[in-house]
């Protein structure tokens, strides 16, 4: 009895065929769902400009989407929605009149602010047999400034001797780089300025300028630095000579100018003038006088126009 024949419905099947089974059941097979992500578009935003919050992979036959400030889904962050049913925008109390949301779930924000920046929250509805949502956080970084520098102390007035320490401020982000020029010329890098033992050569325009490589954008301040002689300590001013002078015949009055000496060194001249011509310095040594009241008040005279202790 010879061998059984095969199977007349019995095929060959080669490595050919199962290759072409296996893609087409990998073609048939339902892709799996690709994670929603957001991006800023552009990513670097800056102060003043517009951004879009760019969702990729949203799923498809939604119910609707929100959108918070922040990381909290509660009523006070929320800003605005979106209703799939109907095209329905709905505004929320975070909203700020420069938000825009588009069908796609992505977030338009006009005329960025730095209060604007931050966190903030997708939330999607997925339809089903039971209500699923879907939760995606996002943050970006707004770069702004630098603004107007300060200079503190914002004094100008030193005398020979003291110390010049200056510091610099401004806000920025990223945070500012800091120089300092002198008449126009490069002093130094950094916030702070310090130069020890100020003479009237150190007199002139300082200026403070601050720079962000990140905006592009670059402001200083100036301010006037003006040095004058060495302070005169009070030790020093054992004796006042007083003169009586005329100031004008039609005034009729006398006015007294005192004039510092050192004791033992011969009287200062004064000079007679009129009230309409006296010298700023005159002035400015009449306001000294006055200035140095306190110190006279204590003392006795000895004579004619001699004040000492």
């Amino acid at each position: 009895m010879g061998p059984l024949p095969a199977p007349s419905c019995t095929q060959r099947i080669t490595w050919k065929g199962l290759l072409l089974t296996a893609s087409l059941l990998n073609f048939w097979n339902p892709p799996t769902t690709a994670e929603v992500t957001i991006e800023a578009q552009p990513p670097k935003v800056s102060e003043g400009k517009d951004v879009l919050l760019l969702v990729h992979n949203l799923p498809q036959n939604l119910p609707g989407y929100f959108w918070y400030k922040g990381e909290m889904t509660d009523l006070y962050h929320y800003i605005i929605s979106y209703i799939v049913d109907g095209k329905i925008i709905i505004y929320g109390p975070a909203y700020s009149g420069r938000e825009t949301v588009y069908s796609n779930a992505s977030l338009l924000i006009q005329n960025v602010t730095r209060k604007d920046a931050g966190t903030y929250t997708l939330h999607i509805i997925k339809r089903g047999d039971e209500t699923r949502e879907e939760i995606r956080h996002f943050t970006f970084t707004l770069y702004y400034g630098p603004d107007l520098p300060r200079i503190y102390p914002s004094f100008t007035y030193y005398r020979s001797g003291e110390n010049l320490d200056l510091s610099c401020f401004t806000e920025s982000n990223p945070p500012a780089e800091y120089f300092w020029t002198i008449n126009g010329k490069f002093q130094q890098s950094g916030q702070k300025l310090f130069i020890p033992q100020i003479t009237r050569n150190h007199s002139g325009l300082y200026a403070c300028s601050v720079h962000n490589s990140a905006t592009g954008k670059e402001i200083s301040k100036s301010m006037t630095v003006k040095v004058s002689g060495k302070w005169i300590p009070a030790s020093l001013a054992v004796g006042f000579y007083v003169e009586s002078i005329w100031l004008s015949e039609k005034s009729q009055e006398n006015i007294f100018i005192p004039s510092l000496c050192p004791m033992g060194t011969s009287k200062s001249q004064i000079l007679l003038l009129n009230p309409p011509n006296l010298s700023l310095q005159t002035l400015f040594s009449l306001f000294f006088c006055f200035l140095m009241a306190d110190l006279v008040s204590g003392l006795k005279k000895v004579g004619r126009g001699l004040y000492q202790p």
